[in-house]
């Protein structure tokens, strides 16, 4: 049996890091202890969705005992040295001479869990399809909230592009592909291109523009979180392992006006396929506002909304039914048609 299908102590251990008074020095240490206990229920939550389903993630139906070894797999490459128990990667791709379109993919999991051993099963089937997968981890609350989590994955881009010959990769066609929170960040990264403001608030730069977007059931629109209630009030748990603060002091946070992708969409935002579901149970009405915004400043995109009540937050990811299988053909499709310029723009 493999390790993804047993609950170990690595999943269940909740308290690995915390708020403390010394990080968090104007606030009470009965407040202190609310929000460590919001962000640790937050993170069981989310780090039991994973193992609950980590079987049916990375059992790829495209998978299959002809193919796989053709599936080359480089493990744990680190791209900032700086923290190299947090800044890991997975490579994956098929060996060829020609240079392949590459994705950064971006796992999910409320910004607090995660990791990328769940996303196993999408690599390949990226890899399958022609593409080379930089599958990639980065830090989680409450160690790391806003921007260094998106400082991380600006720096594993920046590895992947700058490293383009060593990984045999086409540099100007690299995809962000995430869910849930990874969607999140998926997005922030493609909203780099053509803007200058994040360079100035978070220190650093994406080295080239975002070639495609793949989002799916994505966080994309801070007012759409406070305008809808969530199952046990879990945006609360969410915007605090974002963010590090909890609604009431939204507007004097720091990165307030920087930390919403959907305020950064503009007409270069670049090609985007996303998956969302109506019935989200934790990001509900987002992929609406983002299609809605991506029409309005004229950037192509394609999209695929569940169809079947019984498909809810990243629905794809479990492979398995009619709106799972039509998602994932339909995002692969947009994917190699953008990177074989098969798509009019």
């Amino acid at each position: 049996m493999e390790k993804d299908n047993i609950i170990d102590n690595n999943d269940i251990d909740v308290c690995d890091d915390e708020i403390t008074e010394e990080g968090a020095p104007s606030l009470s240490k009965l407040e202190i202890r609310r929000r460590n206990r919001s962000v640790r229920v937050s993170k069981a939550i989310f780090r039991t969705i994973d193992v609950l389903f980590a079987a049916p993630q990375n059992a790829c139906p495209y998978v299959t005992k002809d193919n796989m070894g053709s599936i080359e797999n480089i493990k744990d490459v680190v791209y900032d040295a700086e923290v190299p128990s947090v800044c890991k990667l997975d490579v994956y791709r098929i060996k060829t001479n020609e240079p392949q379109p590459a994705v950064i993919l971006i796992h999910g999991g409320g910004f607090a869990a995660g990791q990328k051993k769940y996303r196993r099963g999408q690599s390949q089937y990226f890899a399958l399809n022609g593409f080379t997968v930089f599958c990639v981890d980065y830090g989680l609350a409450p160690a790391y909230s806003f921007p260094s989590p998106l400082i991380h994955l600006v720096k594993a881009a920046n590895y992947a592009h700058n490293n383009a010959q060593l990984f045999n990769i086409d540099k100007d066609r690299i995809f962000v592909a995430g869910d849930s929170a990874g969607g999140y960040y998926a997005a922030m990264l493609a909203a780099f291109n053509g803007n200058d403001k994040f360079e100035k608030s978070f220190g650093i730069k994406l080295d080239f523009d975002i070639f495609g977007a793949l989002l799916n059931c994505g966080l994309y629109d801070m007012q759409t979180v406070f305008n809808t209630k969530y199952l046990l009030d879990i945006d609360e748990s969410v915007l605090l392992s974002l963010t590090g603060i909890v609604r009431s002091e939204f507007e004097s946070f720091e990165y307030r006006d920087v930390c919403m992708p959907l305020d950064f969409i503009t007409e270069k935002f670049p090609p985007s396929f996303v998956i969302y579901s109506d019935k989200d149970l934790f990001c509900k009405g987002q992929g609406n506002v983002l299609l809605e915004k991506l029409d309005g400043v004229g950037v192509y995109h394609e999209s695929y909304a569940a169809r079947h009540a019984t498909s809810n937050h990243c629905f794809s990811l479990t492979w398995r039914g009619e709106d799972a299988t039509a998602a994932n053909e339909l995002m692969m499709s947009f994917a190699k048609r953008l990177a074989n310029d098969k798509i009019k723009l």
